[in-house]
């Protein structure tokens, strides 16, 4: 995927970001604020308050920083071993992220000052951004550093040139899709509409993040009960999966020989109801149990084919809480 892919293209957002940043933030000065902060890398200026001072800029000079955010009071004391930290700043570095963490308290502000030290290497970690990929993390360092390595594949993939430019489209994109009015505006009804219409990079690694965790679940069943209010359908066909394995995995506990149940050979695939009826031949569950498990594969059936009538959403439901009960009870 490049400059050149058509429908969404993540790129091409970069170029509104100073309009819509403009009616939004009151047009802050990102590169005057990058030039300020350059002489850092390069070594020639050592870190100290004034650049605290830039960053807050209580004039609003190059920003609204305090509309947004509030800095913990920092006296030169506290940044000693700051001085030389950014010189030469090239990729992830996590334990300078750590060290302007302890200082600050806040990882948005501490992205602000790596962003513009490093753009090529740093974005600013804001709220629309986070919501929009749904980063995770157990500390806010961790998302900060999921959030960059996210960055960072999308870079790759529409040829960015700098992390920061990434976040920058991100950032227009998350005001699109948050912005009734901008939805129906041209030209950015267009762009939301390229988005929401067909899958993209973005999107997915938006649900990688969120479904994370959720596949992070033991049981395809605990997914499925996740899943039932969202979309119960997809909840239906993960329960009879979980369902399936159970069986599977009971047969096999067993040993249970099956070649004689509907001229069953080792060539064939067996179907679920066959492995049933060889639990139930072998006593190790009853008539009212195989009768639930068949009712509840045959709605697993409808919902994989779409058969008639249409299950609802409240079948599903039972079907789940019985499996659920029927496993915990020791099938």
């Amino acid at each position: 995927m490049g400059a050149n892919v058509k429908g969404f293209n993540l790129k091409e957002l970069g170029s509104y970001f100073p309009i819509i940043s403009k009616r939004d933030l009151g047009g802050p000065k990102m590169k005057e604020l990058e030039d300020l902060f350059a002489p850092l890398k390069s070594g020639s200026v050592e870190f100290g308050l004034q650049h605290i001072q830039i960053i807050r800029d209580e004039d609003k000079k190059y920003w609204r920083f305090l509309d947004w955010w509030r800095m913990p009071e920092i006296s030169e004391a506290d940044i000693v071993d700051l001085k030389h930290a950014f010189c030469g700043l090239r990729g992830f570095n996590e334990d300078l992220v750590m060290k302007l963490f302890d200082l600050l308290k806040n990882i948005e502000i501490v992205s602000c000052i790596l962003r513009f030290v490093s753009p090529e290497d740093y974005a600013i970690f804001s709220t629309p951004v986070e919501d929009l990929l749904n980063i995770k993390g157990r500390t806010p360092v961790q998302k900060y550093m999921a959030y960059l390595s996210d960055l960072r594949e999308l870079k790759g993939l529409y040829r960015f040139t700098r992390i920061a430019d990434v976040d920058m489209a991100l950032w227009t994109l998350a005001r699109i899709l948050n912005s009734t009015s901008l939805k129906t505006e041209p030209p950015y009804d267009e762009i939301y509409e390229n988005y929401r219409r067909e899958p993209n990079t973005v999107k997915r690694i938006m649900a990688r993040n969120a479904l994370e965790q959720i596949w992070g679940e033991k049981k395809y069943i605990h997914i499925a009960d996740l899943f039932l209010e969202t979309d119960y359908v997809v909840a239906g066909i993960l329960a009879g999966r979980e369902l399936e394995c159970q069986i599977k995995k009971k047969c096999e506990a067993n040993h249970i020989d099956i070649s004689h149940i509907n001229g069953w050979n080792n060539e064939e695939y067996v179907s679920l109801k066959k492995l049933v009826r060889g639990l139930f031949d072998n006593g190790l569950i009853s008539r009212e149990e195989k009768r639930q498990i068949f009712s509840w594969w045959g709605i697993r059936s409808r919902l994989v084919h779409e058969e008639s009538p249409r299950v609802g959403e409240a079948k599903v439901r039972w079907m789940i809480e019985g499996i659920i009960d029927f496993l915990r009870n020791g099938l």
